[in-house]
């Protein structure tokens, strides 16, 4: 982690004064006070190492995907990067004394002991004073990237609601066309029917963080209701309900992602009855799968990327669980984690 010049100046200073402090520990009249010119080098030089070793043990944690949070990630690169901190130190001090010229001493066990417990003493007090700025980065890296997911998730809710027609204005218009339908035309009106539900959902939910997975679903066959009327048996649609019905009301997902998963599937697929588009959804009690063989058209069509990372922004504000994306020459697929009602963060508002 890169740090500025006052932080390499401040730990110069630290590295002086425990200096001091050492040699007035060691004389007790001003007579025998005498500081060795390279004494706080040494310290500086020991300080830097035991910095070395901590970045080292948090990029490889981070690496492995830990979390850093709570005070038990620091606890334990405290201890573990005071573990690797003595053993680079005295691994130090053995390649120093097989240096040509250098003073041989008799390895006495109390020499050992004294001089680990020195280092171990500048340690505690190096970490002490590196930890909380190591936590400050941090918290400034979550806090940036948390801004950057609400200003994506913010983007992706705009653009869902700039695709789409008022839906007010023409939840009111489809009311009055199906008033406005011969009673004995069923077909006509079990249409309009569906088409109302879509938008009533959508006027209900745009406002919402989250929606129970059963009302989702209940959009999601709303609109493949339209998509069969329109398309005919060009999609297949399937569902492997993993759950219970109970279950399934107390799971939650961002509204209106079924809609984006099936709408991308449409839009970059060739379907006809020779060839249909076969989608398949499973839903467990951990996550939710949109399955689809790979019938790609012949000039692909813009947009796919950018509404993958429009769902992993929105669902990267609820859990730390990944949106995650299965592609091969024959299929297609994307997996979302779902929430259970009681592990929702203090914004995340479900639907009444």
């Amino acid at each position: 982690m890169r740090k500025k010049p006052w932080f390499y100046l401040f730990i110069l200073a630290l590295s002086v004064l425990m200096a001091v402090f050492t040699r007035l520990t060691m004389a007790p009249r001003i007579e025998e006070f005498y500081l060795f010119p390279d004494a706080p080098f040494w310290i500086f030089l020991q300080a830097l190492l035991s910095i070395y070793v901590l970045d080292t043990l948090n990029r490889r944690w981070l690496a492995q995907g830990r979390t850093a949070s709570g005070a038990s990630y620091y606890f334990w690169l405290m201890l573990v990067g005071a573990a690797g901190s003595l053993v680079l130190m005295r691994g130090l001090g053995l390649l120093l004394l097989l240096l040509p010229g250098t003073q041989t001493s008799n390895f006495e066990w109390y020499e050992v002991v004294r001089s680990s417990f020195a280092d171990l003493v500048l340690y505690l007090i190096i970490s002490s004073v590196y930890l909380p700025f190591l936590y400050q980065q941090h918290a400034a890296t979550a806090q940036t990237a948390l801004e950057a997911l609400q200003k994506e998730a913010a983007h992706a809710r705009l653009l869902a609601l700039q695709q789409h027609v008022d839906p007010h204005f023409l939840f009111n218009n489809l009311n009055i066309l199906s008033a406005l339908i011969e009673p004995d035309n069923a077909a006509a009106r079990n249409y309009v029917g569906h088409l109302a539900n879509l938008y009533r959902y959508l006027v209900r939910t745009r406002q919402q963080e989250v929606v129970p997975m059963t009302e989702e679903l209940a959009f999601a066959h709303d609109y493949q209701y339209l998509l069969s009327k329109r398309f005919g048996v060009a999609y297949q649609f399937e569902e492997d309900l993993r759950v219970t019905p109970q279950e399934l009301k107390g799971l939650l997902l961002p509204p209106g992602v079924l809609q984006e998963l099936l709408t991308n599937a449409v839009k970059h697929n060739l379907a006809s009855r020779a060839q249909p588009l076969r989608v398949r959804l499973v839903i467990s009690a951990e996550a939710l799968t949109l399955h689809n063989n790979r019938q790609p058209r012949p000039q692909p069509m813009e947009g796919e990327r950018s509404g993958l990372a429009g769902l992993r922004a929105r669902f990267a504000l609820l859990t730390d669980r990944p949106v995650t994306v299965a592609r091969t020459p024959e299929a297609f697929s994307v997996t979302l984690p779902l929430l259970p009602a009681l592990a929702l963060p203090d914004y995340a508002t479900p639907a009444d």
